[in-house]
């Protein structure tokens, strides 16, 4: 039987959003955790906001109640093996949209009497791929156990989240990253309201998922909004990871004429800044995903279409200059 007894006020919290509502959910043979699911953090990037910077949630009146995973971002669905648990467990297990920018809060229950130290997951997968929804995710057996609150959340990947026209500011690239930072944000203004501590926040991610938490340690706008970082099998200097802003471009002009847009010349030259972004906009986001991968100079194993861009603003310089700058605060792990 579970034996805490975790008071209903606990799954009421206010929040400068407004007032959200989880529940209970097991987390072990004696353990209880509280649950908040889909607490959007961004309006949805719809129309004129695809491929644009993310704005703050409106606040909403009433109660939200946070008792379900949202929508999955837009990626591609591996198809290869049919029915098979180790590709399946990776497929997006909510339905696809746009409107997928929300994150995932698991606390212990009852809550903690002091604040407690909040973990902030990021997914991996190539930046093309990814959901916060995914079983393996699930925050509350280590919310539970650690006495840690646990938060993830969706962000863009492919095209939609990482189609860069460097210095256009309503496709400015690496808007998959900036979904993440405004999440943080969100984190740091109310996750006391939950039992957290937004001193105590540690970044930890696993592949595409590390090379992000790597990629915001380098970032100024984003170092303020965490306190330690975890980067597991990923490095935000490794190859596949970023590219520059005239492969940027060219990658995002190579999209158009795939789909057949105007404004993209022969070769990768952008012609009309104006006209290629309303003509991909308006395009249906499968339509996009069906041809991200032909935008690569070459296949290889570990290359990956839309990736971060070292575009002068969320990376100041690439992520090897940045890494070898002097002043950089370096933590080494035990070994």
């Amino acid at each position: 039987p579970i034996s805490p007894a975790a008071a209903p006020e606990d799954l009421l919290v206010s929040t400068s959003s407004g007032s959200i509502r989880g529940f209970h959910v097991p987390a072990g043979p004696s353990s209880l955790a509280a649950a908040f699911l889909g607490i959007p953090y961004a309006e949805p990037p719809l129309g004129p906001l695809r491929f644009a910077p993310p704005r703050p949630a409106r606040p909403w009146g009433g109660v939200l109640d946070a008792l379900s995973h949202p929508h999955a971002c837009f990626q591609p669905v591996d198809t290869m093996f049919p029915g098979f648990g180790g590709s399946e467990m990776w497929n997006p297990n909510r339905e696809m949209s746009e409107d997928c920018l929300y994150l995932n809060i698991w606390a212990p229950a009852p809550r903690p009497k002091t604040p407690a130290p909040v973990l902030v997951w990021i997914y991996g997968g190539g930046f093309y791929s990814g959901a916060a929804s995914l079983d393996v995710y699930d925050g509350r057996f280590l919310a539970a156990a650690e006495g840690v609150l646990v938060v993830s959340m969706n962000y863009r990947v492919g095209a939609l989240g990482f189609l860069a026209l460097p210095g256009h500011p309503e496709a400015p690239g690496n808007v998959g990253l900036l979904d993440q930072r405004l999440a943080l944000r969100w984190v740091q203004a109310n996750i006391a309201a939950f039992g957290g501590d937004p001193g105590a926040v540690t970044l930890f991610g696993e592949s595409a998922g590390a090379a992000s938490v790597g990629l915001h340690l380098l970032s100024g706008g984003s170092r303020g909004l965490f306190r330690r970082a975890v980067l597991q099998s990923g490095s935000p200097n490794g190859p596949w990871a970023t590219v520059g802003a005239a492969e940027g471009r060219r990658r995002a002009a190579r999209l158009g004429r795939l789909v057949g847009c105007g404004g993209a010349g022969a070769g990768g030259a952008v012609t009309n800044e104006t006209e290629l972004l309303s003509c991909l906009r308006a395009a249906p986001p499968p339509q996009l995903v069906e041809h991200e991968a032909a935008v690569l100079p070459q296949q290889g194993v570990f290359r990956f279409a839309f990736v971060p861009v070292v575009d002068g603003e969320f990376l100041a310089d690439t992520p090897e200059a940045l890494l070898a700058a002097p002043g950089l605060h370096r933590l080494a792990g035990p070994g």
